[in-house]
């Protein structure tokens, strides 16, 4: 078992979608499945993906499909996400804590490794996430863990290992 001075050298950030993603969609209005992408006016609310936060009322934002593990991974699933309809600055570095407000109850965590298996799972709560994400990258077995909304089951973000 690791001690939590252990844990405490473990350093994670938390990632969002690549740019390069969000900006082909924007620009094509196509998922990466050449399916086309609802463009939509938010209720606020809405978790963008691309940005790591909440969309306020009246924002314009996209629905979309994406595949956050690659193929040939049996774990490669595809599933809806939103992201903003604007091209935004990129989205702030949130370094060893959850971006406020992004996850406002109960969600899941996937620890994957290296050949993008899932090898551990658990359900959390917001306080207790960022104790859990260390948990699963201070083992060798697992390359990064992924955050997935509990209810929907929708992909929410990705931690890499950074210290």
């Amino acid at each position: 078992m690791n001690s939590p001075a252990m844990l405490q050298e473990i350093s994670f950030t938390v990632s969002p979608l690549a740019g390069e993603f969000s900006a082909r969609v924007r620009r094509t209005l196509r998922d990466d499945f050449g399916r086309s992408v609802t463009v939509t006016i938010a209720e606020g609310g809405e978790p963008l993906r691309d940005q790591v936060r909440r969309a306020s009322p009246g924002e314009r934002i996209i629905l979309c499909s994406h595949q956050a593990v690659p193929l040939p991974s049996l774990f490669a699933e595809i599933g809806p996400i939103f992201i903003s309809a604007e091209p935004a600055s990129p989205a702030p570095l949130w370094r060893d804590e959850l971006p406020p407000g992004y996850f406002p109850r109960t969600f899941a965590l996937r620890a994957y490794d290296g050949q993008d298996r899932i090898t551990d799972s658990a359900i959390c709560e917001p306080a207790g996430a960022p104790a859990k994400i260390r948990e699963f990258l201070i083992r060798p077995d697992v390359a990064y863990v992924h955050a997935r909304f509990a209810g929907h089951g929708c992909y929410a973000c990705r931690f890499d290992r950074t210290g």
